[in-house]
């Protein structure tokens, strides 16, 4: 995607270099960033559109990165990394990666997911029709989805954003009004509209939604169905 900007925070700088010179023989603008500090430096002063984020960096770990960012931006994140250990992946999922990539990688793959992530995500601002407006709902234990700005808020507070990933698997079950949505049906809608591709995913979407919820204090309206799937509890 022509001119889109990337941070690449990568220790290893042959890799660096072999992904720094494909994105940008494609139009990319690519900052390079080997460590933590850099890291921070380069998010404070610019806006991206992606991150690739590698975990295993010489002066912090990448998931304390991936939290620490969380905390303030929901740009587009991928790790990008040789851990791949489930434990490793899952956390990245619970504190907000929309995507988990092991190496070693194809550049060329890479490059094909990061262009589709960032054309959703344009095609997701675009403004809607009126008759394509997803379904508002305001009646699920107080909560009110929000299209516009991607987010949920309780009874007319603050809002709580939400990934691409969390709001597309949210908006299903609010739109199931209180049916069961199996795995299997959240998983092939979410490959489509969010470059989410495991089951693995779903669970730390549904954990991260209920911890959104509980920054209320209030319990979670999702329910999990043992071996099934999910609904929203309504009132």
């Amino acid at each position: 995607m022509e001119s889109a900007k990337v941070l690449l925070v990568e220790d290893d700088e042959s890799l660096c270099q072999v992904v720094t010179d494909f994105f940008e023989m494609l139009g990319y603008q690519i900052t390079k960033a080997q460590d933590g500090a850099a890291f921070y430096q380069h998010i404070q002063q610019q806006v991206f559109d992606i991150i690739l984020l590698d975990l295993n960096l010489p002066d912090t770990d990448g998931l304390e990165l991936l939290q620490s960012l969380r905390a303030k931006q929901q740009v587009l994140l991928y790790v990008v990394s040789g851990r791949q250990d489930e434990a490793s992946r899952l956390r990245a999922y619970e504190l907000g990666a929309d995507d988990f990539i092991a190496k070693p990688f194809s550049a060329r793959e890479l490059e094909l997911k990061v262009r589709n992530a960032l054309q959703r995500q344009k095609s997701f601002a675009q403004p809607l029709e009126a008759e394509n407006q997803p379904v508002m709902q305001t009646d699920f234990h107080g909560w009110q989805l929000m299209a516009d700005t991607r987010s949920i808020r309780y009874q007319q507070g603050e809002q709580v954003s939400l990934t691409r990933g969390e709001y597309e698997l949210l908006l299903m079950l609010v739109n199931a009004h209180g049916a069961v949505v199996t795995r299997d049906t959240l998983l092939s809608h979410l490959e489509k509209v969010a470059d989410i591709y495991s089951a693995e995913t779903i669970t730390a979407l549904v954990y991260r939604l209920r911890r959104k919820f509980a920054q209320k204090g209030l319990n979670s309206p999702i329910k999990t169905l043992s071996g099934v799937g999910y609904r929203l509890e309504v009132l």
